[in-house]
């Protein structure tokens, strides 16, 4: 396992984890009752929609560089 593969499994755990925050924070679960539903669903939809780009970001990068290795391989 090289340092890029090392980078891309740790972009992708660290999207997952602000995915699963920006679903508890809009479902409400764990959290306290003084928190302003304007501001949970604000904040846990900007998270939602962050994390689904950096996971989107992580799978095209993991293809791109495979498509990259796969032509090295060709031309050897």
């Amino acid at each position: 396992m090289n340092f890029q593969s090392v980078l891309t499994l740790l972009g992708a755990i660290t999207a997952s984890l602000i995915l699963i925050i920006g679903i508890v924070l809009l479902t409400g679960l764990f959290l306290p009752g003084q928190v302003p539903g304007n501001y949970r669903y604000t904040l846990g939809g900007v998270m939602t929609a962050y994390a689904l780009y950096r996971i989107g970001m992580t799978v095209a990068r993991h293809r791109r560089r495979g498509d990259d290795d796969d032509s090295a391989d060709e031309g050897a």
